[in-house]
């Protein structure tokens, strides 16, 4: 991106930047005080579920989400947010056979961490990546068969160190 540089939450023209080194050490600290205020707002959390019902709306297509025949894997605490190992497997066969899955994390800034187009292997569907998690949450595998049904699991984890450029707060419970 020429011409443009990262600020905290925005790209910014250089025409609008502080003269010098870019933005003043004063613009700097307010965003710094100001950004945990602003994640404990109210919007900010709906704005992030309105995203979420928005991508499992588009994935699902006003079918029926059934809980069964999917599995989500994932370690129940992970020290780093920047690496979560997770693992989706289904034993349908046929008409149940998984043809496309898809990763969601709600509290990510980027809702949507994967889309997986899976083609007729013959064997059951075993799927391992690596995510990325900015706080504590469940993230959730949707999975669409060759039948057209909807399957979803969910696997909540814990995460000490956000991985998404910032860290935030651990949340009990």
């Amino acid at each position: 991106m020429r011409g443009y540089r990262l600020c905290v939450s925005r790209l910014v023209r250089p025409s609008t930047a502080a003269p010098g080194h870019g933005q003043s050490r004063r613009h700097f600290l307010r965003l710094a005080l100001l950004g945990p205020a602003a994640a404990a707002w109210p919007g900010v959390s709906l704005a992030a579920t309105e995203r979420f019902d928005s991508e499992v709306a588009l994935f699902t297509a006003g079918r029926p989400v059934r809980a069964d025949g999917l599995n989500l894997e994932a370690p129940p605490v992970a020290e780093s947010g920047y690496s979560v190992p997770v693992t989706v497997t289904s034993a349908g066969t046929g008409p149940d056979r998984v043809v496309r899955v898809r990763l969601l994390a709600p509290d990510n800034p980027l809702v949507r961490l994967a889309t997986v187009t899976v083609g007729d292997t013959g064997v059951p569907l075993r799927l391992s990546t690596r995510i990325r998690l900015a706080r504590s949450q469940t993230v959730v595998a949707l999975a669409e068969t060759a039948g057209g049904q909807v399957l979803r699991a969910e696997a909540a984890i814990a995460v000490v160190v956000g991985g998404c450029g910032f860290d935030l707060p651990l949340e009990p419970g």
